[in-house]
């Protein structure tokens, strides 16, 4: 084979693979030549450029570029659609995609002659543009993703004609988690699938239908009127309550939001719109769901404005990514200070609030206080005092919180919360408040408030889901920079382990078992609370130096007996209090082991040192899945442990459902107490005293009454405990004593025979700053002698806080009020105790004289402590008598004074008067 036939060859190869054909085109006989792979004419077609314009083979769009190609006027190459010759129909699906290119050369004659080529690119083409619409389409419904939506929304919008009217619906399903919580993602993915075909089978072609992410859909109307998009937006509702899974027993329903942008209106973006509507969207889900809400004011949310107004911050600042702003501002700003101080400004430009506050929140002291706040012109500053808050409140808010760590609450919306609550949360002015959490290494350090006080402000997922991604960014800096300020300050600035033990420490177990709750590890994991029962006896009667002894020989065997220390966590709370993190099998398996432990431990101790009665009492809390943190868990445990009631052979409680739902009644009486004390729900009864010589009245005392709605009432082992707890028995104590001290002036005023009434204090006084002057001011307001009232404290707490008790009980003496130790002899009292001690009154408990009358011995008992108290100079009172043969051995013992139900039951004040001025007599009755 020759040269040229080789050459010949290969061309037609390449034209062959290429799928390319050869022509020539004369211009001067406007005349086209088809050639074959040899190079010879196959197909002549003359008066060319008229059969171009009436081919019915050349798509109609296409032929004036076909017709310009071969004049001259439209340089190649160009692509051109031909129906396929197979097909024989001219949909577009069956179009061919033909590229003509061109060179064009003289000719000996100087006839100009045009040759090119015409290659079918149809299989290119649509790999482009399959490429193309995968680039810009979600991959699950097919739909335009939010990027080339928004772009095509955006286009339009700059180039419609001022007469052009369009809308936008934003759409989300309700309630779409529990599709996918209760049949699975791949359920849930065929529902949003479902969903995109209903609107491409609803709106145009011309519609801009796009998925913004999860189940939230856009659609983008052109040239469309008010009145027809509200219809559509109706019909979209109406139509998707149609939408069911019967295989499933699904159906569903949505919410819309419409915005709608009139004629002879410019200058909006899709972002515009889209928040609009988006505002709209949530105006829907706030009314219940399953309906539309159309955006009220088009110009609710404005844009960014364009910074002329803010000079003194760098322009970028005011349009770039907002979160890639932020991380700049740290990074190039000198100080911490400057830069939480500057992004809080641009953030409040950029998203048009009116105060922005980084608030600390100290969980375990339940107070909260402003770290770093900005404020607009407009607007008050907020928190400016530390506040406080309980932890049913703290618990509501922190539940709240969405999968971004943010929530929003409106001013006219705080139902949920306590009525302290609410003035701590809506502040300065507050309409709508968005929180957003910081967390330091998984433990919850407080939050971020973005706040709006002209308007209410409805948030939409894309804002509130920038927030958090800034609040996390702010949190980290400011956790970084406090790690700095500590280090420069005091390397040991917190001790990391018990000085006395050598335990974790607190703050250092607290973090610990907080990352593995709030992180979701603590899978089976229990946490015990173990305390000593009166501990204040081993210093008492060994020395402090035998009770650290003995508290390091306590921690010493517990970590002996630990068996897995993986993730297991150990501290010393406070002086005997400690706190036990551990992994278990079972439950039931563990506490019989703690039960074990502590039977064992108290018995070997309290052989070596028997005087201090060593007895170990322990809460446990199993993590629950729902636990908020480690907070909640020790309050758990300790609950429990505070159930046991001194039965030597049950030491070990388990936080079950019945202590969860006696802590939650506790819990709700906790917040009551307030209230009942302004409402005088709680009630001051008078159980009467009587002389045992000759039964008159020589005083009473004081006693409280819990009245509920319903008309039942608490009694005081119902709610006094709990008071105890939360230190509100120093208000109660105290509006116990003003209700006496009324009575007493009422008594006066009316000239009746004077008597004395006992009031009880709790010894948490102690930690009072000037108790005693807040009880003489309240004699003083109502013009009472103090010698009038006595304040009696229990023998108990005397003997557990025996200086301060003695320091205050003088300090009462000294300004004139009486005092008594309550219940002497219920918990085997040493009357070396009663030396000196700064009191008036011994009264003695209703078991040490159930005992005391049991034997012939016991009788002997009474009378010589009764003796020996009254020789000390004390007067003695005897509770709970309730027989005549108790009074009268009592009598023969040399008590002066009786109290029980065989002379009356607790009387309201009322009916007290009655009893004691006109000489009516009430003997034991039971109260119902």
């Amino acid at each position: 084979m020759d040269k040229q036939a080789t050459s010949a060859s290969k061309l037609a190869a390449v034209l062959r693979e290429t799928k390319t054909t050869l022509f020539e085109y004369s211009v001067r006989e406007n005349k086209f030549v088809e050639l074959d792979k040899d190079m010879r004419p196959r197909n002549t077609i003359s008066e060319f450029l008229s059969h171009l314009s009436t081919d019915s083979r050349i798509a109609e769009e296409d032929r004036w570029k076909a017709v310009r190609f071969f004049s001259g006027t439209l340089q190649g190459p160009v692509d051109i659609k031909i129906v396929d010759a197979a097909s024989g129909t001219t949909p577009s699906s069956t179009y061919r995609r033909m590229r003509f290119g061109t060179l064009a050369r003289p000719t000996e004659d100087n006839e100009c002659v045009l040759e090119g080529y015409i290659r079918d690119v149809t299989e290119e083409k649509l790999r482009e543009e399959e490429l193309a619409q995968q680039a810009e389409r979600d991959p699950l419904t097919k739909l335009y993703n939010q990027p080339a939506g928004k772009s095509i929304v955006d286009d339009y919008l700059s180039s419609k004609t001022p007469y052009s009217s369009c809308g936008i619906v934003v759409s989300d399903i309700d309630f779409f988690k529990n599709a996918n919580d209760s049949y699975g993602h791949q359920f849930g993915n065929q529902v949003l699938v479902e969903f995109a075909h209903l609107l491409t089978m609803m709106f145009r072609p011309d519609d801009v239908i796009m998925r913004l992410g999860g189940d939230e859909f856009a659609i983008f109307l052109k040239d469309i009127d008010h009145a027809s998009l509200m219809k559509k937006a109706r019909q979209l509702v109406e139509t998707v309550r149609e939408l069911a899974f019967p295989e499933y027993g699904y159906s569903i329903t949505c919410s819309v939001g419409v915005c709608f942008l009139p004629e002879n209106v410019s200058g909006y973006t899709f972002d515009h719109l889209f928040r609009n509507a988006d505002w709209a969207l949530y105006r829907a889900k706030e009314n219940g769901r399953n309906r539309y809400e159309f955006c009220d004011y088009l110009r609710r949310f404005e844009l960014a404005d364009d910074g002329s107004a803010h000079q003194d911050i760098d322009t970028r600042y005011l349009h770039g990514d907002i979160v890639s702003t932020a991380f700049e501002v740290f990074e190039k700003t000198g100080s911490f200070n400057e830069a939480i101080n500057l992004l809080m400004k641009i953030v409040g430009i950029r998203f048009k609030l009116d105060r922005i506050t980084v608030i600390q929140t100290d969980i375990k002291n339940q107070k909260t206080t402003r770290q770093y706040q900005w404020a607009s012109e407009r607007a008050p500053e907020a928190l400016q005092k530390p506040g406080s808050f309980t932890k049913e409140d703290f618990l509501t808010l922190f539940n709240s919180y969405d999968e971004h760590g943010t929530t929003v609450l409106h001013y006219d919306n705080m139902s949920a919360y306590s009525p302290g609550a609410t003035d701590l949360l809506i502040q300065g002015d507050a309409k709508t408040v968005l929180y957003a959490a910081m967390y330091c290494e998984g433990h919850y350090t407080g939050a971020v408030s973005y706040v709006t006080c002209v308007a209410k402000r409805y948030w939409s997922r894309q804002d509130r889901a920038t927030l958090g991604e800034l609040t996390k960014i702010i949190s980290a800096h400011l956790a970084k920079n406090q790690a700095l300020n500590a280090s420069n300050q005091s390397v040991g600035a917190l001790p990391e382990y018990d000085s006395l033990t050598g335990l974790l420490s607190f703050h250092r177990f607290r973090e610990e078992v907080e990352r593995l709750i709030v992180g979701g590890f603590a899978t089976s994991h229990a946490l015990i609370y173990t305390d000593f029962e009166e501990f204040s006896r081993v210093n008492r009667e060994y020395g402090f130096s035998t009770g650290d002894m003995l508290l390091k020989e306590f921690s010493s065997s517990v970590i002996d007996s630990i068996e897995n220390g993986e993730d297991t966590f150990f501290s010393r709370i406070v002086a005997d209090h400690f706190v036990l993190f551990t992994h278990h099998e079972g439950i039931e398996d563990l506490l019989e082991k703690a039960q074990l432990f502590n039977v064992e431990f108290s018995r070997e101790w309290g052989s070596r040192y028997p005087k201090a009665e060593i007895r170990l009492y322990s809460g446990v809390y199993a993590i629950d899945p729902n636990c908020s943190g480690v907070s909640a868990a020790v309050d758990a445990a300790n609950f429990a442990r505070l159930q046991l009631t001194g039965d030597k052979d049950l030491v070990v409680k388990l936080y079950d459902e019945e202590t969860a739902t006696k802590q939650q009644l506790e819990s709700g009486l906790n917040d009551q107490v307030d209230d009942a004390l302004k409402n005088g729900q709680i009630q001051v009864y008078l159980q009467p005293r009587i002389s045992l010589r000759d039964h008159s009245v020589t005083g009473a005392e004081a006693l409280v009454r819990w009245e509920q709605e319903d008309g039942t009432l608490l009694l005081p082992h119902d709610f006094i405990p709990l008071c105890e707890r939360n230190g509100k028995v120093i208000d109660l104590d105290l509006y116990v004593f003003d209700q006496v001290a009324a009575f007493l002036a009422r008594s006066d005023a009316r000239h009746e025979r004077p008597i004395s009434i006992s009031v009880n204090a709790s010894i948490l006084h102690t930690s009072e700053g000037a108790p005693t002057d807040r009880y003489k001011k309240l004699l003083e307001k109502h013009g009472v002698a103090p010698s009038r009232v006595q304040i009696e404290f229990a023998e108990t707490d005397v003997v557990a806080s025996h200086d301060d008790a003695r320091q205050l009980l003088g300090k009462l003496q000294d300004i004139g009020i009486e005092t008594a130790l309550d219940n002497f002899g219920a918990n085997r009292s040493m009357l070396i105790e009663l030396v000196d001690a700064p009191i008036n009154v011994v009264k003695l408990g209703r078991t040490f004289i159930s005992t005391c009358e049991e034997s012939d011995n016991g009788a002997f008992l009474l009378k010589q402590v009764v003796n020996l108290i009254k020789g000390l100079g004390y007067r003695v009172v005897c509770e709970g008598v309730e027989t005549e043969l108790q009074a009268k051995t009592l009598y023969e013992a040399g008590c002066d004074e009786g109290q029980g139900y065989l002379f009356s039951r607790p009387l309201p004040i009322e009916e007290f008067e009655r009893f004691v001025y006109n000489g009516s007599k009430t003997l034991f009755e039971d109260e119902s």
